[in-house]
Order: structure tokens, then sequence, then C-alpha cells
């Protein structure tokens, strides 16, 4: 049943017998309408506009007076009246004479047609509402994924609630360790003394319910943040409020606690978002506290890598240099300068400078190992064969083999491709592989060095466990160190490239060593791009490769570019790459000249950390400098000086000769790998424009 006003000026109306199923309130004023609608609900208003006065002014009046209401205004209208202006007030209108089922099926029309309208007019508030939620959760997340600060991140969180809420107050307890407790309170207005003391008991109850903590009020920090300080304080009388509580867990450990009150009542989709808002708050925390932990073990492996590199240098002062001392001893009385030494002399002699050489590799090794877990394992890479080491290391591990009466042989393969290596630690790995030769091959037996090439189709068929896609050269140079020892079991073969790693048993006690040989060597083996491994079989021998890329000059420079920009990184220094092109179509090549009158002017001041190389395309010569100790300033003056040479000789036009590029590093980021490719980018995009 609906509750209808009748607002007519007749004395004998019968419209309210005719609707028995609606209920009637007969009014003759409108502005009786106004105060009849504040005190009841009303569903529609009929104005009987028959043989009323000023109709036009009374159907506006009830029209604006009601439309807060959204009331709909159905009209008794007579088809003799000529002024029909009245009839744009009205949702609907009947004509007399009055047709009861007309008249009933118009209100029912008109009431369906309102609940449709306060139906959809709730819905698109709802969706309004949620629409603003979801954005205004969606700006929550962004700020709370942007910082890893606990304390920014449960304001942020009482920020977005508070948004999405429109709480009177909040508070939330945040348990970082038993000796930092923090209670945040945010409030509309200032809170009494008693009421910031009675939140504080409410949170210790609640946290001791939830978490099993035990402490008092007393070990509270209070941080307040009073949004309208100068206004009327909060009371007791908060309690009275509705309110919503959550946990707080952070990685399945206790973390804190979050209740809110607001005066109006909180609905089911006040809680939803509030617990949403809580649930991310509560992943950005874990992430935090993730970070924080992860910080705190960085700082302590940097305090162990502080401790460690102070020991290493402990081990190579105190150890190293006294145990060169003596060999140096020993070697003076074996050179035979000293006349008289007795053959006894001798022997010990010799017998300290052969325990001396073996522990000044285990020391060495060691120092090399720490290197490489620090990244300051150095490298200084040069365009060399590979055959005069592999000379160098058989003449000088000749005696040694020697003294076991092991035939030791070095089949090498003439007129190999040059690679670009670190001489030193190349040395360092063939050295290596003979050294253990020797040591495992019985007396009498056999080792050989071999050199040659293998293609990458042939290289990615080996068994070396590293992903086949390092592979990065069609070409590689292979050092192969074979002998008939024990062999090593299949199982046991990818262990021995571990770190203090050595296969068990009676020889590898009695001939002793560190484990750390094939470690090192096959890190120098990864930081030439090349590789390592070992094929073998039990009571055969073994067979150990070592493979090197030939690379071209732009692979070399790539190369380069990683190890020298590795080491800025690790000494915190800015890196400096400056490139120059020109386009092979010109008549004239120009670019050795031009850079010849740039070093003819010292405009590139080369130091011990210079680098240059000149590469091609199919298309371009290049030229690239680089300097790790080059300060902005002098870089920026370097290329102005560039800039002041192509003036001059007039080619820094486009479509002419010379063409150069800069790139700063870290100022630039990127990879390392990437640099050179970032500074030729730039170069193609100036010369297409």
């Amino acid at each position: 049943m609906a509750n209808i006003i009748l607002l007519t000026q007749k004395k004998n109306i019968n419209i309210a017998e005719k609707m028995y199923n609606h209920s009637f309130c007969i009014l003759s004023n409108q502005e009786d309408i106004f105060s009849y609608c504040k005190e009841n609900t009303t569903d529609a208003i009929i104005v009987d506009t028959v043989k009323m006065e000023n109709a036009v002014n009374i159907c506006r009046s009830v029209k604006f007076g009601t439309q807060a209401q959204n009331i709909p205004i159905i009209l008794i209208v007579d088809k003799k009246t000529q002024n029909k202006d009245f009839l744009k007030y009205g949702s609907a209108y009947v004509s007399t004479p009055i047709d009861s089922d007309l008249l009933t099926a118009t209100i029912n029309s008109v009431l369906l047609t309102k609940n449709s309208n306060d139906e959809l007019s709730k819905n698109i508030t709802d969706l309004s509402t949620n629409l603003y939620r979801l954005n205004l959760l969606n700006n929550t997340l962004t700020m709370l994924a942007g910082s890893l600060n606990k304390r920014e991140l449960i304001e942020k969180m009482t920020d977005g609630i508070e948004k999405s809420l429109n709480f009177q107050l909040c508070y939330s307890l945040v348990f970082n360790d038993p000796t930092d407790i923090t209670l945040y309170i945010q409030s509309l207005h200032p809170i009494s003394t008693r009421l910031e003391e009675a939140i504080k008991f409410r949170a210790m109850l609640s946290y001791k319910e939830l978490f099993n903590i035990h402490t008092s009020k007393e070990e509270f920090k209070v941080i307040k943040k009073i949004k309208r300080p100068n206004d009327f304080e909060y009371d007791l009388n908060v309690f009275n409020f509705d309110t919503a509580f959550a946990p707080v867990n952070v990685i399945n450990k206790f973390f804190g606690i979050i209740e809110v009150f607001r005066e109006n009542e909180l609905k089911t989709d006040d809680i939803n978002a509030f617990q949403t808002l809580v649930k991310q708050a509560t992943l950005s925390l874990q992430s935090a506290v993730l970070y924080e932990e992860i910080k705190e073990q960085n700082d302590k492996l940097a305090e162990v890598e502080q401790k460690k590199s102070e020991y290493v240098s402990i081990i190579q002062h105190e150890l190293k240099t006294p145990l060169s001392t003596i060999q140096n001893v020993a070697k003076i009385l074996l050179s035979g300068t000293i006349p008289g030494v007795p053959d006894k002399a001798l022997w010990f002699a010799k017998m300290i400078e052969r325990n001396g050489d073996k522990l000044l590799s285990l020391i060495q090794a060691l120092l090399d190992s720490s290197k490489l877990e620090s990244g300051k394992f150095d490298y200084n890479f040069t365009v060399a064969d590979i055959n005069p080491i592999a000379e160098f290391i058989k003449q000088n591990l000749s005696n040694l083999a020697a003294e076991k009466n092991i035939n030791f042989v070095l089949e090498k393969t003439d007129k190999l491709p040059l690679l670009y290596i670190d001489t030193g630690r190349t040395e360092q790995v063939i050295n290596n592989l003979v050294s253990n030769a020797i040591k495992y091959t019985p007396d009498n037996g056999n080792i050989s060095i071999s050199t040659g090439i293998m293609d990458s189709f042939e290289l990615k068929q080996r068994p070396f466990s590293e992903n086949t896609d390092r592979v990065i050269a069609d070409e590689y140079v292979i050092v192969k160190v074979s002998d008939n020892g024990p062999g090593i079991a299949k199982e046991d073969i990818s262990r021995i490239f571990e770190k203090f790693e050595q296969v068990k048993s009676s020889l590898s006690r009695s001939v002793g060593g560190t484990g750390l040989g094939l470690y090192i060597a096959k890190e120098i083996a990864k930081a030439h791009n090349g590789f390592l491994w070992l094929e073998s079989v039990v009571g055969q021998g073994s067979d150990f490769y070592f493979a090197l890329p030939v690379l071209t000059v732009d692979e070399q420079l790539d190369m380069q570019l990683k190890q020298d920009i590795s080491n800025a990184d690790i000494e915190k220094k800015s890196f400096r790459v400056i490139t120059l092109c020109e386009n092979k179509t010109q008549e004239e090549p120009y670019l050795v000249d031009f850079i010849k009158k740039l070093d003819s002017d010292n405009v590139f001041k080369k130091t011990a950390d210079s680098k240059y190389f000149y590469t091609e395309t199919k298309e371009r010569l290049y030229y690239t400098f680089y300097d790790v100790n080059m300060n902005i300033q002098i870089f920026n003056f370097v290329v102005q000086r560039i800039m002041d040479f192509a003036k001059k000789d007039d080619i820094i036009n486009k479509g002419k000769k010379i063409y150069f590029s800069k790139v700063c590093y870290p100022d630039d980021g990127g990879a390392a790998e990437e640099l050179i490719k970032k500074s030729k980018k730039m170069l193609k995009e100036v010369i297409n424009g």
C-alpha cells in the first residue's frame, strides 16, 4: 500500500473512494504538503487542477518543493482547460471524468517508475562509491609499493583507510621488537588524556590476546596525528561508535593491530574496503621487513667481507712476505755463490725451496679465491698467441715431471688464430691443469699438452655443464692436457670444479692441495667467455679441455668493457666512453687521420686505464676510446675539443665524414655489455637522421 497525498480545492472529491488499495491524505494547501512530507513517507502526490485557481504556480511550487524527495506528481486535468503549461510539472496525468481503473493503472505505473529510478539512483551511488574506493585503493597501493619504511607504510595505510571510510579516530599498535612498540593515533579531533590512556589499555589488551606479548602501556611510544587540532576533544564516548578491527601479521609473525571508530554505521562494503587496505599494506610491510632483514644480513656480510679482506691482507703480509724471504735464502744457498756449504745443508735448502713453493702456491690460491669472491680479481686483456704460453708451461714444469720419470710432450698446432686474453691468467689455468696431471700421474706415466681449433658446433656437443647459450664465437682455440693417471668417476667430475672439493681417494690425500685450483681456473675461463671441462675414464686417465673464443675486435671490445666497468663499479668510479665513426662508402677514408690529429694535439690524454679499439661493420669504421679515471669535466672538455677539430675540418655536418657519440656510465645507466651498443645506436640515429 502506497501513501499518497491528494491536493484539491474541491469540497466533494471522490478520488480517495476510487483508490481503496492505497492510503490517502487530502490537503488543500501546498504549504501543508511540505510539512507533511517532512514527517511522513510520501510515495506520490495527486494534484487536482480542475477549477483550481493559479494551477501553474501551484504545480510549480509542489514540484520544486518536493524535488529533494523525488516524489512523482500525477495531475488531474480538465480536457476543456485552455492553458496546459502546468502539464510539464507532472509525471503523468488523467483527465475528467475520472476512470477508476485508469487512475489505478497510472498510479501503479508512476510508483513502479519511481521505484526503478530509486533503485537506479542507489546503484549509481554505490557504483560511484565503489569506483572512488577502487581508485583510492589503486593510489594507496601505488604509494605503498613506493616505500620500504615501516612507519611510512603504516601512515599511508591509515590515510587510505581515512579517505575510504571517513572515520573519526583510528589507532594502530606496531611491534618492531621488544624495545620498539609504537602506538599511532590518527584522529579528526584532539583526544582527551583519559581517552588516550584508554586507547593504550585497549590496544595492549588486544595485543596480548592476539600475540601473547607481555608488555605495559608505559612502554609504548605514542605518535599522534590530529586533523583539526583546534576543535573540541573526543572523550570516552568514542567507544560508542561503530568499529572495525584487524590484526596485522607479517611473514607469519605478529606485527601489529589496527582499529577504526566511526560515528556512522560501518556497512559491509566499508568493512571489505578496510580489510582490503590492511591486507595490501601487510604485503608491503612484508616487503619492508624482508628488505630490513636482507639489509641487516648484507651489513653483516659486508662486515664479514671486510674482516675477511683484512685477514687476507694479514696472510699476504705476515705469511707470504717472510716466506718469500726464506725462499730467497734457500735459492742463494742453492745457487753456489756461497762457498763451503755442506751437501747436507744444500739438501735441506732444496727441501725448504720445494716446500716453500708448495706453501706459496697454497697461499696464492687462497688469495685468488678471496679476490674472486669480492670481485677484485683483475684481468689485463691483450691480443696474444696461445702457443708461446703452452711452450713456457712445458719448459717450466719439465723438471717436475722428470722427477717422476713422466713422458711430458707438447703437440701444438701452428698458425692458430690470435686470442684476446689475459696471458698471465691463461698461463695460470694451464699451469694448474699440468701441475694436477703431474701430481696424479704415477711414475713413468705420460702427460701431453696439445693446442688446436674447434668450431662452435663441435664445442656444443662436448660434455661440459654450462649452458651452451654461452657459446658466442664461431671458433675456439683449445688447450688439451691429457694424462694416463687414475681417472675420475663420472659422478665426481662436476664436483672437482667446486671450491674446496677434491675427489676422496688415497692418492688425493697423499698429494694434498686446497681444492681451489680448478675452481679458480674455471672462473678465469668464464671471465674469458671460455670453457673448462673434463673427460675422464676411471683407470685410463683424464683429458682437461680449456676452450678460448676467437673474437672479432668488436667482441673483444664488449668483453673488455664488461670487465673494466665491473672493476669501476667495485671501486665506485665513473666510466666515460667516446665513439667516433665513418661511413665506408666515402671515397677517402678519414677516420685514422682524424684520430692521429687528435692524438698529436693530445686531446685523448691516455692513462694506464685508457682503452681504445678500432672496430668495423659492413658499412662503417668505428674508433672507441674510454677511460675509468676521466671525470665529467675532462670528459666534456674532450668532447668539445673533438667538436672543435671537426668544425675546423668542416666534417661535423651531417652527410660528411666523422660522426661521434658520448656515453657516461653510470650516469647513463644500463648494463655494461649494453654500453657500446647504446653508443652505436646513438651514432646510427645521428647518421640516419
